[in-house]
């Protein structure tokens, strides 16, 4: 009987261990199976050692991937006075305008920036920087002006004086905040790539890729190499008309996923739009869009930039922009809610007396509430009358702006006159 028992004590224990051992058994594969079923982290992109050299350098930046040939760069008499000339005139810059715009960004325009959205900066020249400062977050941002896209200068050989010629192209930015094309000197003829690369870089980020592209009929962009910025798309073709720029993908140092900036240089007028509707399918194809407006000369006040304003009013979610941007009469008209910062005064004289705005006059004489800024912005840089409105989409339903009515004949001469000098970035 003892033995019976002893048997059957000794069964339950072998029972016991034997499924501890299975449950462990059964634990390790799950742990195994859920570690396998993580998803895997994507690498960083590989970032483009040559390029990023070459853009530091451009923009008197820090030299990360050093060569003999940087060094020797670097460290020339051209070079040493390169470095200190720009770094005088961008710590200048970015102590009395881009510092305070990154501060006021994070308060006012916190729901631009969670990310993953697509910025749309029409009339922007190559002024990727002042973008990136206000909107740091954006995957994508789509940019417009009249200068053409341009190619990047060889490192091997740069030409004579190339980097002087960079900072004279810049002088305006570093006192004013913004470009004129008339004042930017031989160098201008380099285009706006160079330029984008540079203020890329100095908002820390590296390059990537920068491609050439052309948009196709869907409005869908396809990447080419750079090389010939002249060279036509399908060889065989007499001419070739459709839509090209420049692409250059890039990398924040505190970020893991790469973003693109696109360019295209071209007229965007409703005449220009109407013979070729790539540009706004190109535009419609990125999702989650705000957008960006900045000194451009009152264009969207002109009823020949229908097409593109109404892009902004039924594409893009919400805008950043001063008084040269969409008038604030259209805003109400269309169900948009506006909040005004800063001061406003009569529109710099440049421009046509049908830029000014009245009733956004009459509310900033009224309403006491209206918050400060403690930098300029546009045009009236010398001045405390910098005014930046924040436009968000009200109803979502379908916008049309009205024609400007307000716009006298008589001033069309100046309004031609405005567009000459627009591009003022």
């Amino acid at each position: 009987m003892r033995l019976l028992n002893l048997i059957t004590l000794l069964t339950i224990i072998a029972l016991f261990f034997a499924c501890g051992n299975n449950e462990n058994k059964e634990n390790n594969d799950t742990n195994k199976n859920t570690e396998n079923q993580k998803p895997k982290e994507e690498p960083r992109p590989k970032i483009n050692e040559e390029l990023t050299a070459l853009s530091q350098i451009m923009a008197g930046a820090e030299v990360t991937y050093k060569t003999p040939l940087t060094d020797s760069i670097t460290k020339s008499v051209q070079g040493k006075q390169h470095f200190k000339e720009f770094n005088d005139g961008f710590n200048k810059l970015d102590k009395e305008r881009l510092s305070k715009m990154r501060e006021w960004s994070k308060t006012e325009l916190s729901d631009f920036n969670a990310g993953g959205k697509t910025l749309f900066y029409p009339f922007s020249g190559p002024d990727i920087l002042i973008a990136y400062e206000f909107f740091p977050n954006c995957d994508n941002y789509l940019m417009f002006g009249l200068e053409k896209d341009g190619n990047l200068p060889n490192l091997n050989k740069l030409p004579n004086n190339y980097l002087g010629g960079l900072r004279t192209a810049l002088r305006d930015l570093f006192t004013r905040g913004y470009f004129i094309t008339s004042h930017m000197g031989g160098l201008w003829g380099q285009g706006v790539l160079p330029f984008l690369n540079i203020f890329l870089v100095r908002t820390g980020n590296e390059i990537i890729d920068a491609k050439r592209f052309y948009v196709d009929e869907s409005g869908k962009p396809v990447l080419m190499n750079l090389e010939d910025p002249n060279a036509k798309i399908d060889p065989k073709a007499p001419k070739d008309n459709r839509v090209k720029g420049v692409m250059v993908e890039f990398l924040n140092k505190n970020r893991k996923k790469s973003q693109k900036v696109y360019y295209i240089g071209g007229d965007v007028s409703d005449r220009a739009m109407k013979g070729n509707n790539s540009v706004v399918k190109f535009i419609q194809g990125f999702s989650d869009k705000v957008t960006f407006i900045k000194s451009a000369s009152y264009i969207l006040h002109n009823s020949d930039f229908a097409v593109f304003r109404n892009l902004i009013l039924n594409e893009t979610s919400a805008v950043l922009q001063d008084d040269t941007g969409v008038r604030y009469s259209v805003y109400q008209e269309n169900g948009w809610s506006v909040k005004m910062y800063g001061n406003y005064d009569f529109p710099v004289a440049d421009f046509g007396r049908y830029t000014y705005q009245s009733d956004v006059a009459k509310i900033y004489k009224e309403d006491k509430s209206i918050p400060k800024l403690n930098f300029t912005y546009g045009y009236h840089w010398k001045t405390d009358k910098s005014s930046v409105f924040v436009a968000r989409k009200g109803n979502g339903e379908k916008q049309v702006a009205k024609d400007e009515k307000e716009t006298p004949k008589k001033d069309e001469k100046e309004t031609t006159k405005g567009d000459k000098v627009k591009e003022k970035k």
